[in-house]
């Protein structure tokens, strides 16, 4: 076959291109147990406050790493007991309310936090926490958390979704809390958990 033909032939061919599953296709939500071993381990450092705050913030809210590190000490109104999301990624903003724990927490971290800046979650020179801190920060407690497979922050936005959806919340409701645009993404939460056909029949038969 020469060059001329092998090029007309080749040019024909469709490939077919096999994406990826995120994460290779782990698992990504925490049980209770293993989210409760790595909140031990993040209150165990150096910093255990602080890194306890940043896990228990971004699984509260179902935030993604660059929604949590881009919070500010004014998106909280104190009064009212709430705090400001940004959503990236086409997600929607929104306001959520702080839990009563968390309320406590941040307002410790903002009285000990040193230099004070604008935002919350900072390094020890003071700077805004970037992407691979956090990621590393996540990893590397999973690690000594003894969770067998790779912990990255994203899992804790995936065990927000997870939990809610077991825990019965429907459709709309979780969709607001994750900020999700469109509720066919809050589906695959909803259609993993039993709970929405709970009692289905009580009272009807």
């Amino acid at each position: 076959m020469n060059a001329r033909r092998l090029a007309s032939t080749t040019s024909t061919v469709k490939w077919k291109v096999k994406r990826a599953k995120p994460y290779g296709g782990r698992r990504q939500a925490l049980t209770q147990d293993e989210l409760d071993r790595l909140f031990a381990v993040l209150k165990g450092n150096r910093h255990g406050h602080r890194n306890y705050m940043v896990a228990l913030v971004t699984f509260l809210h179902g935030l993604r790493v660059s929604e949590l590190i881009d919070l500010r000490w004014d998106d909280i109104d104190w009064r009212k007991g709430t705090i400001a999301i940004r959503r990236l990624k086409g997600s929607i903003d929104g306001t959520h309310y702080l839990e009563r724990d968390e309320a406590i927490g941040l307002k410790r971290l903002q009285r000990e936090q040193e230099p004070r800046r604008p935002h919350i979650f900072t390094s020890e020179r003071g700077e805004a926490f970037t992407r691979f801190a956090i990621n590393k920060m996540i990893a590397t407690a999973g690690g000594k958390a003894k969770i067998t497979w790779p912990v990255h922050p994203h899992c804790l936005r995936h065990t927000t979704g997870t939990m809610q959806a077991n825990g019965g919340m429907d459709a709309w409701r979780l969709s607001k809390l994750m900020g999700h645009a469109s509720i066919a993404n809050t589906t695959k939460y909803v259609r993993m958990s039993p709970e929405p056909l709970k009692d289905a029949w009580r009272g009807k038969r």
